[in-house]
């Protein structure tokens, strides 16, 4: 809805009045009278709206993890909002002919790069799921070498959000669901077969030939996330807790960013309490000298900033509805109640909810292209066995992007964390 414009309505009134000394009186007062009333009555209706946001809001974008990618060429290490989720990724790794001819000699499957395969879900399962061999050659200064190759999942980049779970778990945060769109999609290519090499040549370049998938395979791309690693110091020496068991570890505001939040990485740690105070981050535990802490910087406010890829989260949106849907997400009772929460995500330009049904059974064509992307808690409390599902039907905005399965299936995972007793499953339509 366009927001009201009250100076061109008083204008539009304005040329309705014939009388020229009648309209210049009706600006002069009746104008700028409704112009000031309009205008307060603005301002407070904005000072309420921020006033009930505050009060409702849970605090979960304090948290959100963004997520994006880019190229080798197009990093910026000085970005002061994303960083390589794995900083290794910003170097090229170069491999001897030694290591490949072990790795041939063992009879094990060598790891070589990592692509990113921008096709749909379903695609992509089709894909893992056929033991598909590739043929490429191996060059080098002398001659080429013909080898085999397959592809397999990238689990290094889930691992992470899988550790960042207990992360969460560890600094007492509420878990929300990361959108893994476009970690299931890093594909690791290996190398099966090969002929043998000789010992001291130099490899120049390993190409692939991934056929019908060619076009589609990007190299060189790095996944990005608002997290940065640090390690800072207990700043002084830990005070004892007011239990008389534990000790208060400060780490100073200066040393911290004040537009930012922190998650203590050290999951091996007893920890009692993590809270802010004046900007100082306080960490309560055991351990009564001072010690190094790993911490993640989770940066905020994500202004726009364009990347080569779409940035994805799971943050809510900005909005009273939004934070209601997240206050009263577990008393979803009704298709509406239902379209909210699915709604309080910024996903409306690839997806929009339309039903749902209760089936006895996952319909096969839904097979491939669902997956949990909270598949990796394995503590969950659940009320049944999956006896019935839940299918939650889709309509998409763009057919055919390769992002739509997974934001559905993102989507999905908020719905199934509602109902356990269900299997919610998501269907494009």
């Amino acid at each position: 809805m366009n927001e009201f414009d009250m100076e061109s309505y008083v204008d539009r009134r304005l040329l309705e009045i014939a009388d020229l000394k009648e309209r210049v009186l009706y600006k002069e007062i009746v104008g700028d009278i409704l112009k000031k009333v309009y205008e307060y009555n603005e301002q407070s209706y904005r000072e309420l709206e921020q006033k009930i946001l505050s009060e409702t809001s849970p605090g979960q974008s304090d948290y959100a993890v963004y997520l994006t990618l880019t190229d080798l060429a197009h990093y910026d290490e000085t970005d002061p909002f994303m960083y390589a989720m794995v900083p290794e990724d910003t170097r090229e790794k170069v491999f001897s002919c030694e290591e490949i001819r072990q790795a041939l000699k063992e009879h094990i499957s060598l790891k070589l790069y990592t692509v990113f395969l921008q096709a749909g879900a379903s695609a992509i399962y089709g894909l893992l799921h056929s033991d598909r061999l590739f043929h490429g050659v191996i060059k080098t200064r002398d001659r080429e070498y013909k080898g085999t190759f397959c592809v397999r999942k990238n689990e290094t980049y889930l691992d992470m959000v899988k550790d960042l779970y207990d992360i969460f778990t560890v600094n007492c945060q509420p878990w929300t669901t990361v959108c893994e769109a476009y970690l299931a999609k890093m594909l690791d290519v290996c190398l099966c077969d090969a002929e043998e090499m000789g010992k001291d040549e130099e490899i120049q370049e390993i190409q692939v030939d991934f056929e019908e998938y060619g076009e589609l395979v990007r190299c060189q791309i790095i996944p990005l996330w608002n997290l940065k690693k640090i390690s800072e110091k207990t700043s002084t020496y830990p005070d004892a807790a007011i239990d008389k068991i534990n000790y208060e570890h400060q780490i100073f505001s200066h040393r911290l960013s004040a537009e930012c939040e922190y998650l203590v990485m050290d999951t091996d740690v007893e920890i009692t309490q993590i809270r802010r105070v004046n900007g100082d981050l306080i960490i309560t535990c055991p351990d009564d000298r001072p010690r190094e802490w790993q911490l993640y910087q989770v940066n905020k406010g994500y202004t726009g900033k364009k990347y080569l890829y779409p940035v994805l989260s799971n943050r809510y949106k900005e909005s009273f509805s939004g934070n209601l849907a997240e206050i009263y997400r577990r008393s979803i009772k009704t298709k509406a109640e239902m379209a909210r929460l699915i709604e309080s995500f910024p996903y409306k330009d690839y997806m929009r909810f339309l039903d749902f049904e209760i089936v006895r059974e996952v319909p096969k064509e839904c097979e491939a292209s669902n997956y949990n992307m909270d598949g990796f808690i394995q503590d969950e409390i659940r009320a049944g066995n999956f006896q019935q599902v839940m299918l939650l039907r889709f309509a998409p905005v763009q057919p055919g992007h390769y992002l739509n399965e997974d934001i559905m299936c993102f989507l999905v995972t908020q719905v199934q964390k509602i109902f356990p007793e269900y299997q919610c499953v998501g269907k494009l339509v």
